[in-house]
């Protein structure tokens, strides 16, 4: 006979904080949903959506020449900085083929995220099959494991996280104009240019920070759902980015709950798969284009119109 498996205690467990491991856990979670839901508001509304999942798969082959740079061991400030560095790299190469008398943006970004990611896997391989490779758990920034943080990352996550949102707010203005209209934005003196490849610099950190506890596969969900969600409820840019955050940290923080207590679960699908269930409720609830508040609206405005004519 199985045990049964009593998920409640192990939710008051988790809670609890008896172990380090789950504090880290959380604390990385909640700091990656934060920074992936503001970061991700200014993709969403300029249509780069599908350049933070080219970012995300391209940091892959970062973290296996970090490896090999780091003698073969997994020294994890020289693994992030390989993935920050071929992230940045990827998201600026999209936006140069893009570019292209003979480009489009999504083939540009199929081409780079393929070839990207397809050289990550094959490194991957080869680093699997040494006996330190295999050794060195690196098949795990696929998928993600927030409870493999260790109390010194989280502190690096929660600097980095706090630098580029306050840069954020001191660009705050520039990225607004320049998301909405970057011909007027151009006219008014603000450096487009530059405060796009700002947003790919805070794009790279963001999937940097995130690929441990979220995996390079699933990253970009947690820049795209969060914003899309937040637009089913203001129209607001601020209130938009306020809302991503806040959403991004709730699905971050069950996320790293579920991946406790249902043993198995991987963190990065635990946060996606809440993710995803809030912005189903949004898309049938939200008071901007919920599909249910749409019927409704149109159902009282069709009674008044009865009663009106009556």
């Amino acid at each position: 006979m199985s045990q049964e498996i009593d998920y409640a205690g192990r939710v008051l467990e988790f809670f609890r904080f008896e172990y380090a491991f789950t504090i880290n856990a959380l604390a990385a979670s909640i700091v990656v949903g934060l920074l992936c839901g503001v970061v991700g508001t200014f993709l969403v509304l300029r249509s780069l959506s599908l350049v933070g999942d080219a970012t995300g798969h391209a940091t892959l082959p970062g973290v296996c020449l970090g490896f090999f740079a780091a003698g073969g061991a997994k020294v994890m400030s020289v693994l992030l900085a390989g993935a920050l560095l071929s992230g940045f790299l990827a998201a600026v190469l999209v936006g140069v083929l893009a570019r292209g008398p003979r480009s489009r943006s999504d083939a540009s970004i199929g081409v780079v995220l393929s070839l990207f990611f397809g050289l990550g896997i094959v490194m991957l391989s080869y680093i699997q099959s040494s006996p330190t490779g295999a050794q060195a758990g690196l098949n795990r920034f696929l998928y993600g494991n927030a409870a493999g943080v260790d109390l010194e990352q989280v502190l690096w996550l929660g600097a980095l996280g706090v630098a580029v949102l306050g840069l954020i707010v001191v660009f705050w203005r520039w990225l607004v104009a320049s998301s909405f209209d970057p011909v007027f934005a151009r006219s008014i003196g603000v450096p487009v240019a530059a405060v796009h490849y700002g947003l790919l610099g805070a794009l790279a950190v963001a999937v940097v920070i995130s690929i441990q506890a979220v995996g390079v596969v699933l990253v970009s969900a947690m820049l795209i759902i969060p914003p899309s969600t937040a637009l089913f409820l203001s129209k607001r840019v601020g209130w938009v980015a306020f809302l991503a955050g806040l959403l991004g940290m709730l699905a971050g923080a069950c996320g790293a709950v579920a991946s406790y207590v249902f043993e198995g679960v991987s963190t990065g699908p635990a946060m996606v798969l809440v993710a995803g269930a809030l912005f189903v409720v949004a898309l049938l609830f939200g008071p901007r284009g919920g599909l249910v508040t749409q019927a409704l609206v149109r159902a009282v405005r069709e009674r008044q119109a009865e009663l009106a004519h009556a």
